[in-house]
């Protein structure tokens, strides 16, 4: 069968394509820090909580951390909601029929968000009161945070392989994975080990902003946050060179020098990943954040980089027809900006310093 002749017609865009590829990195960059601090503090909260056999309240040195937790989902779920529809926008042919053909799996995500978003508060809030109803929502939240990003890199994959959407037709009942992809486990555990690197150096910065006060053991928190971050970090480069490794040959090679801009970019955010690795061995947080920002960022053209690649034989965003509505983008830009402000006031008026938190 012809893989084009799979394809669905690509609607018209509003911008040039440019605009939404960047507003869907930058938006995807800020929607990734949130989630980290997430995920790899639910896995350090539950590996806490094991090694003390299960019930000892308190979170310990990363406590600060792990209570951030709540506020870190929903601003993650909110800030991932415009990188979803900007690649919906330019690739929402491909997306909508990959997530189609795994329906049955893609929709569980939202129910089992909203039971994870009231795991999180369970946790935080009956920490002291009810450590064993605390431990299961903790629990409970962890297998969600498991399940919910495999399916999503089991969507971010299919959609870029039309080739197989002929599944479909041995497979009718919306139950279609990703399975046979090569990098669907090295891309998950790409996730989860930043995921905990993330974490503890976010622990890290709260430990270092309080060592400001004279708060005691300050000093060796923030060690051992940055150990976190280090020791999450030689994983997440184990299995970044495993993804390398477990790309089409062609593609690959597009990464190792046949395409210097994708060299180039993939090349900086390995270099800054080394380096952010020796900031955090010697124990200096402020540096190792700085460069961790440039990583996401890198990495993040890396992965758009990655989609293009991957496409090119059967799409690409610079064929599609532009239908300036610039009205539009306006108040887009305009309502962001609103949320950015009221979402800082919140931040504002919940943090620590104010007594309200």
């Amino acid at each position: 069968m012809d893989v084009i002749a799979l394809l669905p017609v690509p609607e018209a865009i509003p911008a040039p394509r440019h605009v939404f590829e960047a507003l869907d990195i930058a938006g995807f960059v800020v929607h990734l820090i949130f989630i980290n601090i997430v995920v790899g503090g639910v896995f350090i909260a539950l590996a806490s909580r094991l090694r003390d056999r299960g019930f000892t309240t308190g979170g310990g040195a990363h406590g600060p951390a792990i209570n951030s937790i709540p506020t870190a989902l929903a601003l993650g779920i909110n800030f991932g909601v415009a990188p979803l529809l900007f690649t919906q926008l330019l690739y929402g042919h491909l997306l909508y029929t990959s997530s189609v053909l795994m329906a049955v799996f893609w929709i569980l995500v939202i129910p089992l968000l909203l039971i994870g978003y009231y795991c999180a508060y369970i946790y935080t809030h009956n920490d002291a009161t009810s450590p064993r109803l605390s431990f299961i929502a903790l629990c409970t939240l962890a297998i969600i945070l498991l399940y919910i990003p495999f399916i999503f890199v089991n969507n971010m994959t299919l959609m870029l392989h039309p080739e197989k959407w002929t599944g479909y037709f041995s497979n009718r009942g919306g139950t279609m994975l990703n399975l046979s992809d090569s990098t669907i486990i090295p891309r998950y555990l790409h996730f989860l080990a930043a995921s905990v690197a993330v974490a503890g150096l976010f622990s890290a910065l709260i430990w270092r902003r309080r060592a400001a006060n004279g708060a005691p053991s300050a000093s060796h928190n923030i060690a051992g946050g940055l150990r976190i971050y280090a020791a999450g970090t030689v994983v997440q480069m184990c299995a970044g060179a495993w993804l390398l490794l477990s790309l089409p040959r062609d593609i690959m090679i597009q990464f190792l020098g046949a395409n210097a801009a994708y060299t180039a970019i993939l090349a900086l955010g390995i270099i800054a990943a080394f380096a952010s690795l020796v900031t955090a061995l010697r124990a200096r947080p402020a540096p190792t954040a700085g460069l961790l920002c440039g990583v996401i960022v890198l990495m993040a053209v890396s992965r758009a980089n990655l989609r293009t690649a991957y496409l090119a034989p059967f799409f690409s965003t610079g064929n599609l027809a532009v239908t300036p509505q610039y009205g539009a983008a306006i108040l887009f830009f305009a309502v962001f900006a609103a949320g950015i402000t009221a979402i800082t006031y919140m931040l504002k008026m919940t943090s620590p310093k104010t007594g309200r938190a």
